[in-house]
């Protein structure tokens, strides 16, 4: 029996929602000889199926953020955690892997595969366990579970053809194409739903629409002229769109001229934006499917904001310079917007065009993670690299916070780190896709002069402490990730990185000092709760460890 059936049964089990004392028994008695159909000889990662991998991924991912989030109550042992809920007498068992570096936080890695459900051993994916929950809690998850599973299927799809093998002189496109795993962390981590697709090439149409229908900023129809040889009449532009995008375009956008000419590209870590034939540029283009937990439309604000922020993207560039510090953010050129967020392009700098004006290697920090040996080999200083990564990316991503109160969205996705082709050092990073920053505005006024319009985004914080606390969340992220590819345990690590994070902060500068290095706890992205509770235009959060601070006194 599948664990999808399996759950199927919890649902038809009317005395499994009994909640009074007498009917506790029977609750977890019809529950167990529902799961003893299930049982299953557990395994350890490498022993198990493809499709048992993908989703055990899935399971481990939602189990962590159920613990996280406070979702469940949890219980630690050494070897074990046990997940249960107050509406409930029922319990799960699940083996560590490892020990918790903090107790009570865990990361999906630190989860075992044996998991025992009242004792019974069985095999749980993703969608039942928040199936389980959604009974647990009395809350209605049904919508979820079709995303979850198809998260896992596209996971054991990419374990069933993996890509390539990568090296430090791969194509920066190879390198978005070489992710596997995705996000750590996000339950969510490989959903495209509803489709099941690598997502390797994209075809793309080409529409001419009505130029007083669009917003156009930059020089967009001379740059698209380089991908587009069909002429169209001078009051037309032309838009690419997504091969999955173009029926829903023509319904919305019936007067739209379809072109004679298509094209195929390579998507990236995103998707949505795609690697053209033009060395010089790529598009960003909406997609009508829902990539972990959003669907990847585009807001006609959000097509046309990279651009008008070529001010304030020199200022966090020479801010950095100051620090000792190397920035490159890649520009937004030109960009048209119709009134839909099905329909629009972004023309951005590509990759390879910054790679050949700087000589740098440049990886997607996310394949990064998932790669790392292709980039120094079997035989380096862990240490050394850790060091040299803190102190790049403090320096590229915590200048503008202390100078303007400005942050950018660091995420590893967002994120580029810039090699040496030679010695292999860290030189850098790139910054890409700026639609989505945070910032105090009287401070940026202030420091800079400049004023950033924020009405239609929620990117606007009316504390500095908040832009604080939002960096330390995606720096905390983006160093453990590192430690967990440099597979350093223990504190060890964040006491490298606490040393290099306290040689960054400014003298005097009290505000630095008590969110980041002297508080116990930080913000963390709460990606449950943000589903369940239906909040998709802000950063919904849960408090965390703060490994900064406990490293001075764990081992």
């Amino acid at each position: 029996m599948s664990c999808f059936f399996l759950c199927k049964k919890f649902d038809a089990s009317s005395s499994y929602q009994t909640a009074d004392s007498d009917s506790g028994t029977e609750s977890t008695n019809s529950t167990a000889a529902t799961i003893d159909t299930a049982l299953t000889t557990m395994s350890t990662i490498g022993e198990l199926s493809n499709q048992e991998r993908a989703e055990f991924a899935s399971f481990s991912r939602v189990a962590a953020c159920l613990i996280n989030e406070k979702l469940v109550e949890s219980r630690f042992t050494d070897a074990m955690v046990t997940i249960f809920h107050p509406g409930s007498s029922d319990e799960i068992t699940i083996q560590l892997a490892q020990k918790p570096i903090v107790s009570g936080f865990i990361h999906p890695t630190e989860l075992g595969t044996d998991i025992a459900y009242n004792g019974i051993s069985i095999r749980l994916k993703g969608s039942c366990m928040m199936n389980i929950f959604g009974k647990w809690a009395g809350l209605d998850v049904s919508k979820f579970l079709l995303e979850l599973d198809n998260s896992a299927i596209n996971l054991e799809a990419a374990y069933d053809n993996p890509p390539p093998i990568i090296s430090l002189n791969s194509l920066p496109v190879d390198w978005e194409q070489s992710i596997i795993e995705g996000h750590s962390i996000h339950p969510w981590h490989k959903c495209r739903y509803p489709a099941v697709d690598d997502f390797k090439t994209a075809k793309l149409y080409f529409v001419a629409m009505p130029r007083d229908q669009l917003n156009v900023v930059g020089e967009y129809n001379t740059w698209m002229k380089e991908i587009v040889t069909v002429d169209v009449e001078k009051d037309r532009t032309v838009l690419p769109v997504h091969e999955i995008q173009l029926s829903k375009v023509l319904e919305i956008f019936p007067d739209a001229q379809v072109l004679p000419q298509t094209i195929t590209g390579r998507p990236q870590s995103s998707l949505r934006t795609i690697s053209v034939a033009s060395p010089d540029f790529c598009i960003k283009i909406p997609l009508p499917i829902k990539a972990t937990s959003i669907f990847r439309t585009i807001r006609p604000w959000a097509i046309t904001i990279g651009h008008r922020l070529e001010p304030v993207l020199q200022v966090i560039e020479r801010t950095v310079s100051d620090f000792g510090g190397s920035l490159i953010i890649a520009r937004e050129f030109a960009a048209a917007a119709s009134q839909s967020e099905h329909l629009g392009c972004i023309i951005r700098e590509s990759t390879e065009s910054i790679a050949s004006r700087t000589g740098d290697r440049i990886i997607v920090c996310v394949a990064m993670i998932e790669h790392i040996d292709a980039i120094w080999g079997d035989d380096f200083d862990k240490a050394v690299v850790l060091r040299e990564f803190c102190r790049q990316l403090f320096r590229a991503t915590l200048p503008s916070v202390l100078l303007h109160g400005f942050a950018l969205q660091a995420h590893f996705q967002k994120l580029l780190i810039r090699i040496d082709p030679v010695t292999r050092a860290i030189r850098g990073f790139v910054a890409r896709d700026m639609g989505l920053f945070r910032v105090h505005q009287p401070t940026f006024l202030e420091s800079t002069s400049l004023d950033i319009d924020t009405s239609l985004m929620s990117t606007s914080f009316d504390t500095l402490d908040k832009i604080y606390a939002y960096i330390l969340m995606l720096v905390h992220d983006n160093v453990a990730s590192m430690i967990r590819a440099l597979k350093l345990g223990g504190m060890l690590p964040w006491r490298i990185a606490r040393e290099e994070l306290e040689r960054f902060v400014l003298p005097g500068n009290e505000r630095a000092m008590r969110i980041w290095l002297s508080s116990p706890t930080r913000d963390a992205r709460a990606y449950l709760s943000m589903q369940l509770l239906e909040v998709v235009s802000e950063c919904q959060v849960v408090e965390a460890p703060n490994c900064f601070f406990h490293c001075q006194y764990n081992e």
